[in-house]
């Protein structure tokens, strides 16, 4: 490959990079060390014709009449990102790390309103606010990297949200976007930097620092169809110029309901109030202090989703499909009574959205109207501290308190100490069925707060050999009951469900606590970059923990201890050309499960109907655990490690005009847990009779996946006023070892085998293209329109790998106008009006079945669909 020494076009990278002979990556060749005709070689001459198909994309754009001729010395450079995802600022272009970073102006100007807008911006990256993880609405945050299931819970999610480095606890599809300076999405296991809740990913919001010179603001008003609008408003406020300044700031933001159940009632309305207060202190020209207080409610109504009764559009029963059985051996599977194929699109055989959300259901026996109320709004919460909440939806409560200290010594090191303090608590009141048969109802209330502390010293930046060392401390409380705190039943005896006539009244269910996680964190971690050559960089990074959890329930406490390494290589080609390989180590600790370690374990004098059989049995509630999961019926699933590998090509051409990354990745995940429930029967007054009805309780079991991919980022400033930005992703994952522990899909899928299949709801396909083109008319106004083009492949709603989600298309349009300090913008989101589903879920069917007596064996799908095509208008103005 020849050398550039002084480049001054595209095409000139272009003709010696991309028409030149393979790369040579033999030992010894100049200028890596690698075998071409390794794997690694092969990857990274994908990476180089990846890349190298992207830039002559762009450069037939003149061509095809679209670029005007304009030499690329008269236009300027993209601005340049300066990051901190390895707690020291670098540019963006020099970390070796897959990272897509926003600015505030970026997510201003793309009219972002949430952490789903992100995902739809950035490769390798899923989130969904309507249902994150298998429950609707905003209530549980589960982001998922490059394939990587996440969980639910607090402490045990694969990847989290940070905001200025701290940990978030749960909420990240509800926190505003509006005062931030940048985000960074750092893809990959960042727990040598980040700790154990950034196993396959972060992301970092970062917030703005006050003007310590003059008083300016902002005001924001944003209005739309479906009665979506927000107001947001900040002002910057020097007390004491250039020494002490405050930065404070609300928002209200509203979503109406877009669309109306069986009973004309809306549905999918969210509501979020915030407002904080900065407070900068520069005390001297080496030190400064920043102390912030942010606060916000949530107010929801029932989320906007709806339950498929795939049983009742069977298209499986005839069919067969190579799988194994359980126990590992080939065989013909049979599927049946669920949907095989392409899931139908919303209306028609899916009506839309379904769940009953009425507190006085018709179904109920008379003298039962307030039962609802009386069970699941008026009585006592099993968890101290969550909010009142009356009405179907979400009520959540966040507080986020820091203080960060930076320290400026003269010989160019820095240290910077951060305290921190959180609350979230939420109740949800929901149907649980999400159908019209209002046979379920559930409230499940959550509460957690958390405290940490971190200490960092760092060397100069500017050092041939740099260095950082730092403590961490981190302490949580998280209660939750997390099937479901209370259940409230049309039928009390659940043998007469299909028999109405034999309903003499509903029933509630209680559940419990079984949700906790209790958390004591102790971590030491450093880093090491030395420069070996002016080219050639080895980045050196590790972490050592000592956790201590517990459920929080009773006594059961477990401790780990796990050191958890990164390993990075980087070599410079020219000054804009820079190739990385990362090896890297994610560790999350097992999931306890609280209801197999607190299980009674007497026999019952009086027999039950076994569920899994239709057999009268005596089994004991931690018998019952082991008939449902076998050798997977254990009190702690084995700690979690996801070993991953990537190898990228970050690169900068035309003087700065086009930015193009590309990576390629590989990532084992062993011992990984996946949520379910089992229905058990238990004995709640002692007397050795089980209880009438059953309860569903959560437990997690182990199993092991293999994930790979590349993902391509351009970034083009075509001319001063034409910008293009192109994402691309490729997701190839199986699960190499895993059982379904899930009665419904074992009974549609005929085993629990799943080796081979996919992880659910990650495409294998997706994209997007962004451009904005201005101009400035002669009454002075400026002027720039936007399209925003998102694609997202087909994807599994669930591991049984029968029902698909079609893929789907989103484009977003944006012109706007601005003069001075006013901008005005009209925006059309969904454009084309699309109604695929937006997302999907394997769920158990909890409705009413044909025949009488209720049955927990048939597998459904809870589906989320596309927000309408939505016109609005946004107006902000500066002072």
């Amino acid at each position: 490959m020849a050398v550039i020494e002084a480049p001054t076009g595209v095409g000139l990278y272009y003709r010696e990079a991309c028409f030149a002979r393979p790369l040579d990556w033999r030992v010894g060749a100049a200028p890596f060390f690698w075998a071409r005709t390794t794997p690694l070689g092969d990857v990274m001459n994908l990476i180089r014709s990846t890349t190298c198909g992207a830039i002559a994309s762009i450069l037939l754009l003149p061509a095809a009449g679209f670029l005007a001729p304009k030499a690329s010395a008269q236009v300027a450079a993209l601005e340049e990102i300066v990051v901190t995802a390895r707690k020291r600022e670098e540019s963006i272009q020099d970390v070796p790390l897959s990272i897509t970073a926003f600015t505030g102006e970026e997510l201003e100007r793309g009219g972002y309103v949430d952490l789903e807008d992100i995902s739809f911006q950035t490769t390798g990256m899923q989130f969904n606010n309507e249902l994150a993880g298998t429950r609707p609405g905003r209530l549980f945050s589960n982001i998922r990297f490059r394939g990587v299931e996440g969980s639910e819970y607090s402490t045990l999610q694969t990847a989290s949200l940070f905001v200025d480095g701290i940990f978030a606890l749960q909420g990240a599809q509800t926190l505003a976007l509006s005062d931030l300076e940048r985000v960074e999405v750092i893809k990959g296991p960042q727990s040598a930097a980040f700790g154990r809740n950034s196993f396959a990913g972060a992301i970092n919001y970062i917030t703005r620092a006050p003007d310590m010179e003059e008083f300016s603001g902002r005001i924001k008003a944003d209005a739309g169809q479906y009665d979506q609008h927000e107001l947001d408003i900040t002002a910057d406020i020097p007390i004491a110029p250039g020494v002490l300044a405050l930065r404070v700031g609300g928002r209200y933001f509203n979503k109406g309901d877009m669309y109306q159940n069986y009973a004309g009632v809306g549905v999918g309305e969210q509501r979020s109030e915030s407002a904080f207060a900065t407070l900068f202190v520069q005390a001297a020209d080496n030190v400064s202090i920043k102390l912030r207080y942010y606060q916000q409610e949530d107010s929801d109504g029932p989320a906007g989703v709806t339950f498929y009764k795939a049983r009742l559009d069977d298209s499986c029963t005839g069919k067969t499909m190579p799988g194994l059985t359980t126990d590992g051996q080939p065989t013909t599977l049979m599927p049946r009574e669920y949907l095989c194929g392409t899931i139908p699109g919303p209306g028609g055989q899916i009506s839309f959205p379904n769940p009953s959300v009425s507190l006085n259901p018709a179904s109920f026996p008379a003298g039962s109207e307030n039962f609802i109320r009386d069970s699941l709004i008026d009585a006592p919460s099993q968890v101290e501290g969550v909010p009142y909440i009356d009405h179907f939806g979400i009520e959540r409560e966040i507080t986020r308190i820091s203080l960060v200290l930076d320290y400026d010594f003269a010989n160019g090191m820095t240290l910077v100490a951060t305290g921190a303090y959180n609350e979230n608590n939420a109740a949800n009141l929901r149907d649980w069925d999400m159908t019209p048969d209002e046979a379920w109802y559930v409230s499940n209330p959550q509460a957690g707060e958390d405290e940490s502390i971190d200490i960092r010293l760092s060397s100069a930046p500017d050092a041939r050999i740099r260095w950082l060392g730092g403590f961490n401390y981190y302490t949580q409380e998280f209660l939750t009951s997390s099937n479901g705190g209370v259940f409230v039943v049309a039928c009390g005896n659940l043998g007469a469900f299909g028999t109405p006539a034999q309903c003499a009244a509903p029933a509630r269910i209680p559940v419990g606590v079984d949700g906790g996680d209790f958390v004591d964190v102790r971590a030491f971690y450093g880093s090491l970059s030395y420069d070996i050559t002016e080219q050639f960089t080895v980045d050196l990074e590790a972490r050592w923990q000592d956790d201590t959890r517990s459920d929080g329930i009773g006594d059961f406490e477990i401790n780990f201890k796990d050191f958890l390494p990164r390993i990075s290589l980087r070599y410079r080609f020219t000054e804009d050309i820079t190739a990385y390989i990362t090896t890297s180590r994610g560790i999350l600790p097992g999931v306890i499960n609280s209801n197999i370690i607190n299980c009674n374990p007497t026999t019952f004098s009086a027999p039950f109907i076994d569920p899994r059989t239709g057999q009268p049995s005596t089994s004991s509630m931690c018998q019952q655990y082991v008939d449902a999961l076998g050798a997977d019926a254990v009190d702690v699933t084995p700690v979690q490690e996801l070993d991953a590998y990537e190898i990228g090509v970050k690169s900068t051409w035309m003087d700065g005009r086009l930015v193009a990354n590309v990576a390629a990745y590989w990532q084992e995940w062993g011992n990984a847990p996946f949520p379910t429930f089992v229905t058990v029967y238990r004995d709640d007054d002692g007397d050795g009779v089980p209880n009438t009805n059953p309860n569903f309780f959560p437990v997690s079991t182990p199993g092991s996946s293999e994930y790979s991919g590349v993902e391509l980022e351009v970034d083009f400033l075509i001319t001063e006023v034409w910008d293009l930005s192109f994402n691309w992703s490729f997701n190839d994952n199986e699960f190499t070892e895993f059982l379904i522990p899930l009665a419904s899909a074992e009974y549609a899928l005929g085993t629990r085998n799943v080796k081979g299949h996919r992880s659910s709801r990650f495409p294998k396909w997706s994209g997007n293209v962004s451009s904005t083109y201005g101009g400035t008319f002669q009454n002075g106004w400026d002027w720039s329109l936007r399209g925003d083009l998102t694609y997202m492949g087909e994807t599994f709603p669930g591991l049984t790998n029968l029902a698909t989600l079609e893929s789907y298309s989103l484009l977003n349009l944006r012109f706007a106008v601005e003069r001075n300090d006013l901008r005005v913008e009209g925006y059309v989101k969904n454009a084309l009006d699309e109604d695929y589903w937006r997302t999907g879920q394997e769920y158990t069917d909890f409705s009413r079945v044909l025949s009488v007596g209720f049955n927990f064996n048939r597998l459904g799908l809870t589906l989320v669909p596309q927000d309408r095509r939505t016109f609005g208008v946004r107006v902000a103005y500066e002072f």
